[in-house]
């Protein structure tokens, strides 16, 4: 009877773990918008700005750039996975308004200048849910928490046309920097069709700060797969990392279309 019962209880275990386990993906496109400033200095001059403008001084423009991520849920004990890829590429040109120092360059008023600054990033999220949430509401609700660990790829460039010789003037820094997160979030699905989520990561310390912030409205037209609309807000506040400072915000909308099993 033991046997019986240990089997049988054995067996509702591993059928409701392997109902449990799902994976989830998306591929989408998110309209960046940058704004803020960026410092990479290897010179000094008295009254010189050494913090460039990334829209009146680099006239970097908004871009549209696709996405992409995939998560691994439901595994007992382990916790959720989601990994995502994020390419974010700016480029400008047009003259600058006043001198300032971008690397070992003097960029002097009146030039004509061509940047470009990318930041492309790598997230893995690492992710358990908050128990007794969905049980309580019947599955409408659930909230997550965990880290996530943000990979930057970050590269600018600064050139200009210097007016005496007439010749193209450049300096670049490019750097990869890890950064270690804590992740919320949570969904809301007040009916089957629809749901309402939102979430982020953020981690502070020293000067630096890092913020990541989403929310998003899911519509499951087919019972596994959705689209989605929402908005994403980053800023990315940096003192004096691998010689660069900067605090560069980037937001807008984005669109998502997806599947989950």
């Amino acid at each position: 009877m033991k046997r019986a019962l240990l089997t049988l209880t054995l067996a509702v275990v591993a059928s409701s773990t392997a109902e449990a386990v799902s994976i989830s993906g998306g591929v989408g496109a998110w309209r960046e918008k940058p704004s803020g400033w960026i410092e990479y200095a290897n010179t000094s001059l008295s009254g010189v700005d050494t913090k460039v403008d990334v829209k009146d001084d680099l006239h970097l423009g908004d871009e549209t750039k696709a996405f992409g991520w995939f998560k691994l849920s439901g595994i007992p004990i382990f916790p959720d996975v989601k990994v995502k890829y994020t390419p974010m590429s700016f480029t400008g040109s047009g003259a600058t308004s006043k001198t300032f120092i971008f690397g070992d360059l003097i960029v002097p008023a009146g030039t004509q200048v061509a940047s470009k600054l990318e930041a492309n990033q790598f997230d893995i999220t690492l992710t358990y849910g908050v128990p007794f949430i969905g049980f309580a509401t019947a599955g409408r609700v659930s909230a997550e928490w965990g880290v996530n660990v943000k990979v930057i790829d970050g590269y600018a460039r600064v050139r200009y046309l210097d007016p005496v010789t007439n010749q193209w003037q450049e300096d670049s820094k490019s750097a990869t920097i890890p950064v270690p997160m804590l992740h919320v979030g949570g969904e809301i699905r007040p009916i089957e069709l629809v749901s309402l989520s939102a979430g982020g990561n953020w981690i502070g310390y020293g000067g630096s700060s890092f913020y990541d912030w989403e929310a998003e409205v899911k519509v499951y037209p087919v019972k596994n797969l959705f689209v989605g609309v929402g908005y994403r807000y980053q800023r990315l506040k940096i003192d004096d990392i691998s010689d660069v400072s900067s605090d560069l915000k980037v937001k807008g909308a984005f669109f998502e279309a997806g599947f989950t099993f």
